[in-house]
This record gives structure tokens, C-alpha cells and sequence, in this order.
């Protein structure tokens, strides 16, 4: 058996054998593992930094983290539980250098001595910095950084929505530099937290609302900014979920977060970036004075433009009023004068001959008319009709004679036909009515005979076969019916 001893500088690397008592009892296995464990505790310290690789890097649903640390020559085990896990800024891959921060312990089911992480952070570079540069490369890869994506910023904007801490210097440096460049806009304080761990989700929480009632608020631009500070100060702006919110921000965004050498997230995001609050203000709203100034020359210009070209064409106007033939238009209008005299004459003699001819037609067409007048037309019609009607009658009176005698005796012949066939079809339908009660079953009833049937679906009984003992019949005679029960029968054998 080996002793295992921990913590001795001057003992060899490898264990030493040492004699035991044979008679000994033998440690169970949990025995053993609580030994190791309590080895372990006395001869380490409570917390250890270990430098190494992580491997083997597993998520688990439950939120915790499994992997392995390992260097050119060792590995060892790892587990970062949930509730540390959280606080990782950066994102864990494999082959990534880090330094654990945790202690060691023994994990009994496997045996296994494992190093329980409660911190974790870059080798070499710090846990911030590692997680800007991770987050960077995730979005740039996304394409939240392209330019095709950026939105101009409105020249002229009437309503400028400012999201930043209400309380900082910030707000008041931006405030005062709207109100000197424009005072003709109109300013919206959205006011949040700018740094924290609840500034992030108030942020985003803010560019989504203030896109929301865009169009009840006519805002055109919102200016994110706040005052300078440390990385840690300025990371609510280094958080994923800001920048995916000024990415989906249908509202240009101007950013001003920190001085001139900071730089964010939400920088590469934007549709603009300014380096300070006082500079997001001026890229926000133009210098009205400015405007109204240059509002101003350009009216100059037109003015002086204007006068300069009424000057030349009233100088081309005075040229050609001083041609003769504006001073002396008789003598270019003189010929085409009696040219138009001449073609009035003329139009004026065509214009009466057509007159002339005009009433002749007329006077002609008159006469014509006189002849084919309503009146002389309807008598003629009157005369025309009395002597067709006179014709009428006398071809009707003629017709009517010659076909009255000839329907007189086509009306005897029809009487005598009609009692002929009468008196014919009675003979055969009394034929049919004796022939009828001949057939009728009554008649053999009344002979003396009886049919019987039976009870239960009352068909005829043809034959005794149809028959069994103790059924129920049904005799009809002339004058009634009678029912009984069949107490026996038999054949006609």
C-alpha cells in the first residue's frame, strides 16, 4: 500500500512504499475520495490562478459551462456554474487563452479532481477589451457596420429626439448647442441610464419606443450620447442589444458617446458618428443664422441677376423701337392694306351672290312642299280607305252566306256521329263492367267459399305447407272475417 502525501518539498516526486498492518480493514472507495478531498483542502489554497487553453468546451442547457484547461504537457477539468457564467463579458471558444480564477475539488462519482471556475478572463488581454473585439467581428461579419445601410441625416430636421442621462453634462452641453444653432427645432429628451447593467436594456428600450411614435412625434433624428469615462463606464454602448436597435432603427441615429478617442459599438452601428455630445449636437442641426445668411446672398445674386438682364433687354427693346419700321409702319403695313380691302370687296360680292341663291332654292323648295302637303296627302289616304272598306264588306258578306249553309250541314253530320260513337263505347263499357264482376272475388265469397290468410303477414294460404300448428289465422267471408288458431293439419293424402 502507498501513502499519499501532499505539500512535502522535500519528498521524491514519486510515492514511497511504507509498511502496513495486514490486518488493516481496507477503505471503500467514498472513504478514500473523502480522504483525497480533505488532502486536497489542507494542502491548497482556497482560490488558485491557473493559465492554460480551453478545449472540449461544452454548454449546457442548464446554463453551466464544462471544458478542459490544458497546456503543452497537462489538462484539467473544468466547471463554470450558471451563476458565474453570466458574468463573462466575452464569449468562451475553443483555443482561446485564459486565466481561472476557482479552487479544487474532488468530483465523487467520477473520482475525479476537477477546477471549479469563478472567474475568467483573457490571458494577455483584458476580459473588455476581448469582448469588443469578439462582438466587432460577430456584427461586421452580420453587416450592421456596412455603409449601404446608413441613413442620411435630414438637412433641415424640425424635431431632434436626444437619448442620454437627464442629469449628466452631456444633455446640457447638447441642449445649449441646439438652442444656439437652431432654435427653430424642436427638442425630445428620452432620459436613461447610461452606464450600469440596466442601461443597455433602457437604451434599446428607448430607440424602439421613440420608432414607435415617429410618426405621432414627427421626429426626424435621434442624437445617443453621453459624457466620457472609463471602458467599463461606456460599455452599456458596447452591448449587443444596442446595437441591433440602432441597426433596426428606421430613424437616422447620430452618436456621441465619450471624447474623440473613444469608440464603441454603437459608433460602427450608427448612421453617423460624432466624437463628443457637443459634436453629435452640431451634426444633428445646421446653424440657422448661417442658413438665413446664405438664404440672404442667394436672394443678392438673384436680385443682382435679375436687374443685370432687365438692363439688356430693355436695351435690345430701345434698339428695336428705333428701327424704321416701327417708327414708320405705314410704309411695310401700306400694301398689305389695300391687299386686304380688295379681299374684303371680293368677299363681300361672293357673299351675296350665295344669298341670291340661297332664297331662290328656297322659294322653289316651297312650292314643292305646297304639293306634298299633310293635308293633301291625308285626304287622298281618306279616299283610298273608304273604298278598300267598301270592298271589305261586300267580299265578307259574300263569304259568309256561301259558308253558312255549308256549315249547317257539317254540324248535322257531326250529331249523328257523335251518338253513333255515344251509343257505341256504352255497349262496351257495359261489356267490361259484367265482365269485371264476373272476376270479382266477392262473387265466390258469396258461393259459399272463404279465403284465408295469414295473421303475421297476411298472405293467402295456398297449400298446408305455408302452414304450422298453433298460428294465428285470418278467414275473410262475404260478410266479415275470422280469426283462429291452427290446432293441427294435414295433407290432402
Amino acid at each position: 500500500m502507498y501513502q499519499l502525501i501532499f505539500g512535502d518539498e522535500n519528498n521524491s516526486s514519486a510515492p514511497q512504499p511504507t509498511k502496513t498492518n495486514q490486518s488493516e480493514q481496507p477503505l471503500t472507495v467514498s472513504e478514500l475520495t473523502d480522504k483525497i478531498k480533505s488532502a486536497i483542502k489542507k494542502n491548497l489554497p482556497a482560490t488558485v490562478l491557473v493559465a492554460g487553453e480551453i478545449s472540449n468546451l461544452t454548454f449546457a442547457s442548464s446554463g453551466h459551462v464544462y471544458f478542459t484547461l490544458k497546456d503543452e504537457q497537462s489538462q484539467i477539468s473544468c466547471a463554470l456554474w450558471r451563476s458565474n457564467a453570466v458574468k463573462v463579458k466575452f464569449e468562451l471558444t475553443d483555443g482561446l487563452a485564459v486565466v481561472v480564477q476557482g479552487y479544487v475539488d474532488v468530483y465523487p462519482p467520477r473520482g475525479q479532481y476537477q477546477l471549479y471556475a469563478e472567474r475568467i478572463s483573457p490571458f494577455g488581454l483584458g476580459e473588455l477589451e476581448l469582448a469588443f473585439r469578439q462582438l466587432k467581428e460577430k456584427l461586421q461579419k452580420e453587416g450592421l457596420f456596412d455603409p449601404a445601410h446608413k441613413k442620411p441625416i435630414p438637412a433641415f430636421p424640425l424635431t431632434i429626439a436626444v437619448v442620454t442621462s437627464p442629469t449628466g453634462a452631456a444633455v446640457r452641453d447638447i441642449l445649449r448647442t441646439l438652442e444656439l444653432r437652431w432654435p427653430v427645432g424642436k427638442v425630445l429628451l428620452y432620459g436613461v441610464q447610461v452606464q450600469g447593467t440596466e442601461a443597455a436594456p433602457q437604451i434599446a428600450a428607448a430607440l424602439n419606443d421613440l420608432n414607435k411614435n415617429a410618426e405621432q412625434l414627427k421626429i426626424d433624428v435621434i442624437i445617443l450620447a453621453r459624457g466620457g469615462g472609463s471602458l467599463e463606464d461606456l460599455w452599456a454602448f458596447n452591448e449587443e442589444i444596442v446595437a441591433r436597435a440602432i441597426y433596426d432603427s428606421a430613424l437616422p441615429i447620430i452618436t456621441g458617446v465619450g471624447h474623440e478617442v473613444d469608440i464603441t459599438i454603437a459608433d460602427f452601428v450608427a448612421d453617423h458618428r460624432a466624437a463628443t455630445p457637443t459634436a453629435a449636437a452640431q451634426a444633428a442641426a445646421p446653424v440657422l443664422a448661417e442658413i438665413l445668411a446664405g438664404i440672404e446672398g442667394q436672394y443678392q445674386r438673384l436680385r443682382n441677376v435679375t436687374r443685370q438682364k432687365m438692363t439688356i433687354e430693355k436695351g435690345r427693346l430701345k434698339n428695336l423701337a428705333d428701327r424704321g419700321m416701327f417708327k414708320h409702319p405705314l410704309i411695310i403695313l401700306g400694301p398689305f392694306a389695300q391687299r386686304f380691302d380688295e379681299t374684303v370687296q371680293r368677299l363681300n360680292t361672293a357673299l351675296k351672290k350665295i344669298a341670291t341663291q340661297s332664297r331662290n332654292r328656297t322659294h322653289n323648295a316651297e312650292l314643292k312642299l305646297g304639293k306634298i302637303s299633310p293635308n293633301v296627302l291625308l285626304a287622298r289616304a281618306n279616299n283610298t280607305i273608304v273604298k278598300l272598306l267598301q270592298q271589305l264588306g261586300y267580299t265578307l258578306s259574300t263569304f259568309l252566306a256561301t259558308q253558312k249553309g255549308s256549315f249547317e250541314q257539317k254540324v248535322t253530320l257531326l250529331k249523328i256521329f257523335t251518338a253513333n260513337v255515344v251509343k257505341t263505347k256504352s255497349t262496351t263499357v257495359t261489356h267490361l263492367d259484367a265482365r269485371l264482376s264476373a272476376l270479382d272475388y266477392r262473387q265466390v265469397l258469396n258461393r259459399g267459399f272463404a279465403i284465408v290468410r295469414r295473421e303475421k303477414d297476411s298472405k293467402i294460404v295456398t297449400s298446408v305447407d305455408m302452414i304450422v300448428a298453433n298460428e294465428m289465422m285470418q278467414t275473410e267471408l262475404l260478410d266479415g272475417k275470422i280469426t283462429s288458431e291452427v290446432k293441427a293439419k294435414s295433407d290432402k293424402n
